[in-house]
């Protein structure tokens, strides 16, 4: 018999143009109400986290796009892609010999800037396009949790070939008239292995289908289909911690935010059928990813 542990979250808020703010709920309230006498028939899926960092200077980075695009097509809602423009490429700047005006809109986050930076994750001082998938392999030292956009799809595949140890539902509901976002996100614990540990939770938001400025190559592209970008946490850079020592068998944690869409988004129209939420959960010890999951905004 599977032990298992629920953990519901209903989140809203505010998007900013640089970052997100949100109000906790004074009803938020953290329970452990289950007991364990319930078998779980649940199909559970493994999903796997890729996140790419780019920058809309770098040459090569669209080829590491095109890899990401395959992952999908091939493993489909079991990859979550999450573009992380960071580092020296990515800056609002117009490079010599690209039209004035060009290449000014900021893609970075304050997440994405402190997960590249040299005291985490550091990628773009090893070089993009890489990426990580599921932040395994950390070393900070070695750089093993670094992985070159050619080695990904072996990598996903290798992951997925693993039993899922959680689990996570996302359901959003969208009011177009006041762009009220109100997310419900249901994580459970469904290994037998993972009795305990020190685990967090993170919410994003992404955006699909922008047109902007792209290097690729030597070519400047004007009209660049910019892909999974993150735009902002919702629960900060690191989340929020929704376990820390024994896992306990249908025990619920309820947490409760205010979070709306902005009109616009850096420049850029935030429409809400182009945004995702997306959530993982992490070990906190390691950084590796034990589950991921993302929806529509709007389906």
């Amino acid at each position: 018999m599977k032990r298992y542990f629920y953990l519901l979250i209903i989140l809203t808020g505010s998007l900013g143009f640089h970052s997100c703010d949100y109000v906790a709920n004074p009803n938020e309230t953290n329970q452990n109400t289950g007991g364990p006498g319930n078998v779980d028939t649940t199909e559970h899926i493994r999903r796997v986290l890729v996140e790419d960092y780019t920058g809309h200077k770098c040459t090569a980075c669209p080829q590491a796009a095109i890899e990401a695009e395959n992952l999908i097509n091939t493993f489909g809602e079991q990859v979550v892609v999450v573009a992380v423009h960071a580092g020296f490429f990515s800056t609002p700047t117009t490079p010599a010999g690209a039209p004035a005006g060009s290449y000014l809109v900021d893609f970075r986050t304050s997440a994405g800037n402190a997960y590249d930076s040299p005291t985490y994750f550091g990628i773009s001082s090893i070089g993009n396009p890489n990426g990580m998938i599921n932040r395994k392999d950390y070393n900070a030292s070695s750089g093993d949790h670094v992985k070159s956009y050619g080695s990904w799809a072996t990598e996903v595949a290798g992951l997925l070939g693993k039993p899922a140890v959680a689990d996570i539902n996302i359901t959003n509901t969208y009011d177009a008239s006041t762009r009220s976002l109100s997310i419900n996100l249901v994580s459970q614990f469904v290994s037998d292995t993972l009795l305990n540990g020190n685990y967090n939770l993170v919410v994003m938001i992404t955006q699909d289908s922008i047109s902007d400025w792209q290097l690729n190559g030597s070519t400047h592209v004007p009209d660049y289909i910019h892909r999974h970008v993150l735009r902002a946490n919702v629960n900060g850079t690191w989340g929020e911690n929704i376990v820390n020592g024994t896992i306990t068998p249908n025990g619920t944690i309820t947490k409760n935010y205010v979070y709306s869409l902005p009109t616009a988004y850096l420049g850029n129209s935030c429409d809400a059928t182009k945004c995702h939420v997306v959530a993982f959960i992490y070990n906190m010890f390691n950084y590796e990813v034990i589950q991921a999951a993302e929806k529509k905004v709007v389906e």
